[in-house]
């Protein structure tokens, strides 16, 4: 496979998913970009230093403040997710706080009418459906919204929430209030004002927060996809690869190349001199799943190339073997260290979810292509 072209798009998806972080999955990717296509020798410092790193936020804080920080922003996303869903029922929540565990909530469409001091309803959405829905809830809990915000206990409202919003919002509830344990243990080793200034530090710096989940994302999404291809899924039973191509799809002309032998060579729809920064986070990210879902979409269509993928049984790293037919460890290491045939099967049923935390400090696996 040394001169099969489908073999570079396959390893720049294999090394972005094998990360261990957000920050050096796109370090990865921009260096094997650079020696893969052979760009500029710049190419790399110069889109490292306009990446939006997370490393240069926290570089000052110790393990445990890193840690805090790290749950605090995914607090502060799924409050942002629950809230979409709380918008559906005419609430919004206006703050969370995890040390009580209670959450401010608004009406945002019941007000005093003129009257006499009742509620009026101008649009009571999926509440209505529900002969009152949460409004009756928060009443069955001795609670008024005529005055203003309320402030709940999240965990009283945990089945009303299932029963209203489904099992999604049920979970984000159970999420925030294991994360409030979390919090409270780490608050005990710091202290009050060092989680007041965690707490300011992921609100000044929310969107580079946000860029990074959504980066684990693409690499969730990309892992997914290898992981159904190994496992000879039909095309057509991936739905993200539906997604993906689609993307493929529109990312603009698709250039060749004339290569060695007479053979057309396809090359990135984006020509290394674009500034992938121009539209700020938003540009990184539509650059960056431009460019994978083209080097995964590249990979997957050579049949050949994808019968080199596998899954190592010892690390459960992907990599892409030099004899796919016998090679089921990635490395001399990990064929030592292999694990017996009870220890593989149950390996292989195991999720691989941790490997894409965005908070890990793991060293960089920067692989050469």
């Amino acid at each position: 496979m040394k001169s099969d072209p489908a073999k570079k798009y396959g390893l720049l998806c294999v090394n972005f998913v094998n990360a261990d972080s957000t920050e050096d999955a796109v370090v990865s990717f921009l260096r094997n970009l650079q020696r893969s296509f052979s760009f500029s020798l710049d190419f790399y410092e110069r889109m490292r230093s306009q990446f939006p790193s997370v490393i240069a936020i926290t570089a000052g804080l110790s393990e445990d403040e890193k840690r805090l920080l790290d749950i605090i922003s995914k607090k502060n996303e799924f409050v942002d997710q629950l809230n979409s869903q709380f918008k559906l029922i005419n609430y919004g929540i206006e703050n969370y706080d995890p040390r009580a565990r209670t959450m401010n909530l608004m009406s945002l469409d019941w007000n005093r009418d003129t009257g006499g001091g009742a509620l009026k309803e101008e649009g009571a959405g999926l509440a209505a459906s529900k002969d009152g829905g949460f409004l009756q809830t928060l009443k069955l809990l001795g609670l008024s919204i005529v005055d203003g915000p309320v402030t709940i206990k999240i965990d009283a409202i945990r089945a009303e929430i299932e029963d209203l919003l489904g099992p999604v919002a049920a979970g984000r509830i159970s999420f925030l209030i294991r994360v409030a344990h979390e919090i409270e243990d780490l608050i005990l080793k710091l202290g009050e004002t060092d989680y007041e200034k965690l707490e300011l530090l992921a609100e000044e710096q929310w969107e580079i927060f946000d860029l990074h989940n959504k980066i684990a994302a693409i690499q969730n999404d990309c892992g997914d996809i290898l992981k159904m291809i190994i496992e000879d899924r039909s095309f057509h039973d991936i739905p993200t690869l539906v997604e993906y191509l689609e993307i493929y799809n529109n990312a603009g002309p698709h250039r060749l190349v004339i290569g060695a032998n007479n053979r057309l060579l396809p090359v990135f729809p984006i020509d290394e001199q674009d500034y992938v920064a121009a539209d700020g986070m938003q540009g990184w990210l539509a650059a960056l799943q431009k460019l994978i879902a083209y080097s995964l979409v590249e990979f997957i269509k050579s049949e050949k190339g994808r019968r080199y993928l596998k899954k190592c049984r010892t690390c459960h790293q992907y990599f892409l073997a030099r004899q796919p037919k016998i090679q089921k460890f990635c490395t001399k290491q990990c064929r030592l260290n292999r694990p017996n045939s009870q220890t593989i099967a149950f390996g292989e049923k195991l999720s691989d979810h941790a490997r894409h935390q965005s908070g890990s400090n793991a060293a960089p696996q920067d692989s050469v292509i």
